[in-house]
């Protein structure tokens, strides 16, 4: 599993997954106007420093709370984010040039390192973001611009979505969003008993970087291994896979995209093997991906208000994944492009055994 969260954990960086849809009337400044400035404008931000936190939530409860700096110049970005989970205080820094990402995590003092430019398209400004954000979920959501706002001195719109589906898989949100360079400032998000903020709290258009901010301090005695080659793993066939798991798997009929790549990891650290299956589209680019191991006793799958195939189902927002048990294995989705996040959680329904395909 630790290879499928190394991809997950990157593209939930590289794409903050938030989408508007729908009209209001409401506002001097209406909600198409503000979708035709974003889209007419010239403003690009391309250097920046912000510093961010983030508080999830279940329910009243704070499960989670991290801070995060972005130091952002053209195609360098550096990340850097530190906070406690599950009860463990980590810290970790990543380092992306555009060709090749470098994260070290100070915690454990471990270090990987991956390429990165098969995920080229997916490195946005925060007006692409926003654009981006318009493009999905026109007809899952309302929303209405509720006020204009000041935040970190600057002007913004605040604009509410509400899910018009009660089990909507995004929720209600909140957004506050910069009038300028159209950065999403804060966000409030709600799916059922769970709550995620996010909040900017410094931001710096005009940055004055040091000559080693893209850099990484990685001590001498830290071995920098390739993501790729974590753990024993090899390309397989779907018969190979049904052998290595002593049965057979549910998988996507490969219709509107086209199954890449099976590959069996020996996950070391918890005695297990794990499938990994990468779907791609018709331009080669990598659009989900689906784990499948054996159903681990000592992890259960945390209900929410989602089910997949008619199952209990977990999700993890901070990698927009989805876990389901299923006639003994486990399946966690991991969806890259939030463009196609609803087309896909329907085409599970779809999914069959790999027996019969």
């Amino acid at each position: 599993m630790f290879q499928f969260r190394w991809k997950a954990s990157f593209m939930a960086i590289s794409i903050f997954i938030l989408i508007l849809g729908g009209c209001s009337q409401n506002m001097e400044v209406s909600a198409e106007e503000i979708i035709h400035n974003a889209i007419e404008s010239e403003k690009e931000v391309s250097e920046y420093y912000g510093k961010s936190e983030m508080k999830m939530f279940d329910g009243e409860e704070m499960i989670e709370e991290s801070i995060m700096e972005e130091f952002v110049s053209g195609n360098d970005r550096k990340i850097v984010t530190y906070g406690q989970s599950q009860g463990t205080e980590e810290e970790i820094e990543l380092l992306n040039n555009g060709e090749k990402m470098v994260m070290y995590n100070k915690s454990n003092k471990t270090a990987q390192e991956m390429d990165t430019t098969a995920f080229a398209d997916y490195q946005f400004t925060p007006k692409e973001f926003f654009q981006r954000m318009l493009a999905g979920m026109r007809d899952s959501h309302d929303y209405e611009v509720i006020g204009e706002e000041e935040m970190l001195d600057r002007d913004t719109f605040h604009i509410k979505l509400e899910a018009k589906e009660a089990d909507s898989l995004m929720g209600d949100m909140e957004l506050w969003v910069d009038k300028e360079t159209w950065m999403v400032l804060k966000t409030i998000s709600e799916t059922g008993d769970s709550k995620m903020e996010s909040t900017y709290t410094e931001l710096d258009l005009s940055p004055d970087f040091a000559e080693d901010t893209f850099t990484l301090d990685i001590p001498d005695d830290v071995e920098i291994t390739n993501m790729e080659d974590i753990g024993s793993t090899e390309s397989i066939s779907a018969e190979e896979a049904e052998e290595e798991l002593g049965k057979a798997f549910y998988m996507f009929p490969e219709e509107a995209y086209t199954l890449n790549d099976i590959e069996i990891n020996n996950v070391e650290t918890v005695d297990r093997k794990e499938l990994n299956l990468t779907y791609i589209s018709n331009d080669d680019i990598p659009m989900f991906f689906l784990s499948i191991f054996e159903a681990p006793e000592d992890m259960e799958i945390e209900a929410s208000n989602v089910q997949i195939r008619g199952n209990v189902t977990q999700y993890e927002e901070s990698i927009n994944a989805y876990y389901w048990d299923e006639d003994g294995l486990r399946y966690v989705l991991m969806i890259t492009n939030p463009d196609i996040e609803e087309e896909i959680l329907e085409l599970t329904e779809d999914m069959m055994l790999s027996s019969e395909l």
